[in-house]
């Protein structure tokens, strides 16, 4: 064996042509170098590292002439063992929410890949339609129906699932080796103990909003990892899996107070090892800025709280807010002086970066809980119920919690229909909540970051309402992928700025062309021309849907509306596409004019534009022809 000092730029672990280079950042004197033979309890080699290898307060050093690709390391100083925060995997954390009391240790080197001909989908945000899970949550119920449950094999189970109901991209929860049970003291400064030292038992960090280490996949999230294999390739198989059927998968990685290039080599790490599509960055400022600077990731999707910085050649930043949720709740429930709001946060599409546009999300209600309960109930997670959001803009449809009653169960299902066409029909990128479209529950509670079990794990119901309710997200999700004019690249300007003969977009009340935003008002008609989405497309003179009219009419009050239609049947063959409340909801008047839309209902007619008739007519007493000339 021949050891120098290595390269401190290289952090990690890496094999070279001529051995292998190590490289950890600490503000230690000395550290030792401890690598362990597959298998073994102690180590075979130790190597003390001194102020000879350091640079700054990084320690380097390569090592030849020995072969340690199976080989698996840490590190110890002042008799405490370390892991290195750039592990690419580790060992003992094999079982989800358990202390299995194992030293923990990283493999060398990864096994080898064969990627094949991979290549990312690289969808736009606006074609895009986002499916928000946790890995172990999506498939661990028993009503997955998945060998698998819980991993990334089982989310590649439910792949046919989620390509057919029309999902483009996966945005998983937290999927590295996050700490749930405060099994690695070294990333808390604070003496910090078990993190489940409260009233409830076995009470973990579920969702992995916390501290952990970055580099590595979750070993429990791995069918393989229980078999002791290299972990790492069922996550590639599972990118993989996605990017042939043309989808994308996304990763939520949530900082704290990391270095601004550790964050940037964490994020270049995923993307070029795992070929993740994009990231959900939780970081300060500075990490936000350098990251939407960096040249490796122009082309990842990088999401956000908010941002506003300057158009780039490929728009690849996304906002993600609670902004449209806040607005579309409100709405849904029938709130007075929403609808202005509604309007603008549906047509919000700004040019520079993308908007996510969502519902319901993790840290709250489900969307069948959001029309099932009016307070949170999160007595589960241990804490008295003080936990959680307050202010959830819900109703429970008449009754709090689960109900027999048909009237409110079938109001229940419309508002779910509602809230989904809400997300699906307005610009920008659309989110959905996993489960959402099987009436998935958790029992009202709406926090429950601490809850391994049925409550949180996703439920698939495919019975009764929840099929019905499956069948309408995928019907949706299909309608909004046909219409290009409802998912545009940036935003509709509301007036006729190519004289097509009709705006892009337009509002309409019980009068055409007048929109009445009274704060009393919960009814609006929004008409979309679909010519706007073809205007620059060569081939559109031969594309139906660019002559075709959308026409949304929300009718958020508990009482029937009249719509007034900007087009008459002598200019547009108005047909009702789609509806949220029964047959019926949605009555086209007899002049053609008019829509009466039923309480608390959601229709969209589509519209083909007539040709004018050119036949010129002759007078037969002047032989003159009427018309013009």
């Amino acid at each position: 064996m021949n050891i120098k000092k290595g390269n401190p730029l290289q952090k990690g672990s890496t094999k070279q042509k001529d051995g292998y280079n190590f490289a950890i950042a600490s503000a230690a004197e000395i550290i030792d170098l401890l690598l362990y033979a597959p298998k073994a309890d102690e180590p075979e080699y130790r190597i003390e590292l001194t102020e000879a290898y350091k640079t700054g307060d990084v320690f380097s050093v390569h090592i030849s002439g020995i072969y340690l690709d199976r080989y698996l390391y840490c590190y110890e100083a002042d008799g405490r063992k370390i892991i290195d925060p750039y592990a690419k995997t580790i060992t003992g954390c094999e079982v989800f929410g358990k202390d299995e009391n194992r030293q923990h240790l990283s493999r060398v080197c990864l096994s080898k890949y064969d990627w094949e001909d991979d290549t990312a989908p690289e969808i736009p945000y606006h074609d895009s339609v986002f499916y928000k899970c946790s890995v172990r949550g999506l498939t661990a119920s028993k009503t997955s129906k998945v060998r698998h449950k819980g991993t990334f094999s089982g989310v590649v189970e439910k792949l046919p699932y989620l390509k057919e109901l029309g999902i483009t991209a996966v945005l998983f929860m937290p999927l590295y080796e996050f700490d749930e049970i405060g099994k690695f003291p070294q990333l808390y400064d604070n003496g910090y103990g078990k993190y489940a030292s409260g009233p409830i038992a076995g009470r973990i960090n579920y969702w992995g909003y916390t501290k952990g280490f970055y580099f590595a996949p979750k070993a429990s999230f791995a069918w393989t990892g229980r078999k002791k294999a290299d972990y790492t390739v069922e996550m590639k198989d599972m990118v993989k899996a996605f990017h042939k059927e043309g989808m994308e998968v996304l990763m939520e990685m949530h900082f704290q107070d990391e270095p601004v290039d550790f964050i940037l080599d964490c994020m270049h790490y995923w993307v070029t090892e795992y070929h993740i599509d994009g990231i959900h960055l939780f970081a300060g400022e500075a990490a936000l800025n350098a990251a939407a600077r960096d040249a490796l990731l122009a082309k990842t999707k990088l999401i956000t709280v908010f941002w506003n910085g300057e158009k780039k050649h490929y728009k690849n930043m996304a906002n993600y807010n609670a902004g449209f949720m806040n607005v579309a709740r409100k709405f849904l429930k029938g709130d007075e002086n929403q609808l202005g709001d509604f309007v603008n946060v549906s047509r919000y599409n700004p040019v520079q970066s993308a908007n996510i546009n969502y519902i319901t999300s993790h840290d709250g209600f489900t969307l069948f809980d959001l029309v099932s309960y009016d307070r949170k109930h999160n007595e589960a997670n241990g804490e008295g119920n003080a936990d959680g959001e307050n202010f959830n803009n819900s109703w429970n449809c008449g009754t709090e919690g689960p109900s027999k009653k048909k009237k409110i169960q079938h109001l229940r299902l419309r508002q779910m229909k509602n809230a989904l066409m809400l997300v699906l029909l307005s610009q920008g990128t659309p989110l959905l909540l996993a489960g959402d479209e099987c009436c998935n529950s958790q029992a009202g509670n709406n926090n429950p970051y601490c809850v391994d079990s049925e409550l949180s794990w996703v439920s698939w119901n495919s019975r009764g309402m929840a099929a019905e309710m499956t069948a309408f997200a995928k019907e949706l999700i299909a309608f909004r992928k046909q219409y290009k004019i409802l998912h545009m690249p940036k935003q509709l300007l509301s007036y006729d700025s190519l004289s097509c003969g009709y705006p892009d977009i337009s509002c309409h009340g019980s009068s055409a062309w007048y929109n009445t935003m009274e704060s009393y008002n919960r009814h609006i008609g929004m008409m979309y021309y679909g010519r706007y989405a073809y205007i620059e497309d060569l081939c559109q003179q031969g594309n139906a849907d660019a002559d075709t009219f959308l026409y949304i009419a929300y009718n958020m009050h508990w009482e029937e509306h009249e719509l007034a239609l900007p087009i008459g049947y002598n200019e547009c063959d108005w047909q009702v596409a789609l509806c949220s409340g029964d047959k019926g909801s949605a009555v086209l008047g007899k002049d053609g004019k008019t829509v009466h839309v039923k309480p608390r209902c959601i229709a969209v007619l589509t519209g083909l534009r007539k040709k004018k008739e050119n036949n010129k007519k002759t007078n037969r007493k002047t032989g003159e022809e009427n018309g013009h000339s």
